[in-house]
């Protein structure tokens, strides 16, 4: 959330960088299901259906990908749907 080019989008869309990044996600059709227990929190994270972010905006934050994944998920690497066996 610390990256230069969310943290303009943020300000571009005078939001907070969690908020732009929900707000990507949803816009790429993908479920999220943000956790906090801070009720300040809990409130910006359902705030991101007043704003959109433009083709832009959506083009930029794409170009952050690392090709990397940050959990595998080791306990479950032999069920038949492990879906980390996938080349990304």
């Amino acid at each position: 959330m610390d990256n230069p080019v969310i943290q303009t989008i943020a300000r571009k869309h005078h939001k907070s960088p969690a908020q732009i990044l929900i707000r990507f996600q949803i816009q790429r059709n993908v479920i999220v299901v943000p956790k906090s227990v801070n009720p300040k929190r809990i409130l910006e994270n359902i705030q991101v259906f007043d704003f959109e972010l433009t083709e832009q905006d959506m083009n930029d934050l794409l170009r952050l990908n690392r090709n990397l994944r940050l959990t595998m998920f080791p306990t479950a690497e032999n069920h038949k749907d492990y879906p980390f066996h996938i080349e990304f």
